[in-house]
């Protein structure tokens, strides 16, 4: 059996026979309070020590209850003075330095363990993966097919071919916006192979309006629309062209535009005043968009009328004027000739 200890044992009660002494020795102070205690104290703890018998069982167990017992507060930074007499000396000196005996700290947490790098197989025994012949043909063609698809399409995709008459507009701005919407869209048309049928415009102009300039006008119209045809010359037929053999043969004019048609795609007919009826009656073929002797042909021509503005619309004034032109000629023909001649009438402003 283990002897109880006393309440108050003789060196607790030493020095200041106090047991106050002892909770003053246990209390959480810090180290620079323990530091400033009396000096006088601390050497009468040492002579009593030294008369006190030793029972080294004991001192044991009173440094292990103690310890327990600052491990039960939790707060392990307090000490207790239960040192050798002999090195009392030698701890004055080392709590004058600052440089006391210490618990080693304890720490309750528990170390997180350490974690190891994962393994990396060496480059020498990486395995390149082989492909077969066959696998490496059938990713090539995946790859290739597509870029080979793409590239045709840009390639064969046609590029837009566009005729504006931008020039024109700027030199000529007294004349209709409308004039030079309906000869850039038709126009474009054809380019663009969007339309086949030839595109046949008919400029009016009347009496009031300076000739030469409404001519020379229509010739630069027509010059700008055949560089849109690959720079291509103008090709124009003038009244030698309509001039027939014999009174009743209009097969001469005919022949004439199918001569000149290798030239170029764009002709410029002039003065259909001037045209005899009997010759006019060719224009009826070659003005033809339905059944045309060639398709992307673009064809000028020219009426002057006497007739104001304020008489009709252009198509009227057109064909009140071809009517009186060309009165000689049948009825059933005149109207048929005349409907060709005016798919397009665009009024010319003086």
């Amino acid at each position: 059996m283990t002897s109880r200890r006393p309440l108050y044992s003789n060196r607790e009660l030493g020095g200041s026979g106090s047991p106050t002494r002892n909770v003053l020795s246990r209390s959480p102070r810090p180290d620079s309070y323990r530091e400033n205690m009396n000096a006088d104290e601390d050497e009468n703890e040492f002579d009593e020590s030294n008369n006190e018998p030793t029972n080294e069982e004991g001192v044991e167990t009173d440094s292990n209850e103690d310890d327990s017992m600052d491990q039960s507060c939790g707060n392990p930074s307090i000490q207790h003075n239960q040192t050798h007499p002999q090195t009392a000396q030698a701890i004055r000196s080392r709590i004058a330095q600052g440089t006391g005996a210490q618990r080693p700290r304890e720490t309750s947490l528990q170390r997180r363990p350490e974690t190891k790098p994962l393994a990396t197989a060496p480059l020498a025994n990486l395995k390149m993966k082989s492909f077969s012949p066959s696998q490496l043909m059938k990713y090539s063609i995946i790859i290739i097919l597509p870029l080979i698809a793409y590239s045709q399409y840009y390639k064969s995709e046609p590029q837009v071919k566009t005729c504006t008459f931008e020039k024109l507009k700027q030199r000529a701005p007294s004349q209709s916006t409308d004039v030079w919407k309906a000869l850039r869209c038709n126009i474009e048309d054809m380019l663009n192979k969007k339309s086949k049928s030839p595109n046949v415009y008919l400029f009016l102009y009347t009496n009031e309006s300076n000739e030469s300039e409404m001519q020379k006008l229509v010739n630069d119209i027509a010059l700008e629309t055949s560089k849109c045809f690959n720079e291509k010359p103008l090709v124009k037929m003038s009244l030698k062209d309509f001039e027939t053999q014999t009174g009743d043969d209009y097969g001469f004019p005919i022949e004439q535009y199918k001569k000149k048609i290798r030239d170029g795609n764009v002709f410029l007919i002039v003065d259909l005043n001037d045209i005899p009826p009997n010759a006019a009656r060719a224009l009826h073929t070659i003005c033809d968009t339905y059944s045309p002797i060639a398709p992307d042909v673009v064809i000028f021509l020219t009426l002057r009328t006497h007739l104001t503005t304020n008489a009709g619309t252009p198509v009227q004034l057109a064909h009140h004027t071809l009517h009186e032109l060309w009165k000689e000629l049948p009825n059933n023909e005149l109207d048929a000739l005349i409907t060709r001649v005016t798919d397009q009438v665009l009024l010319l402003q003086s």
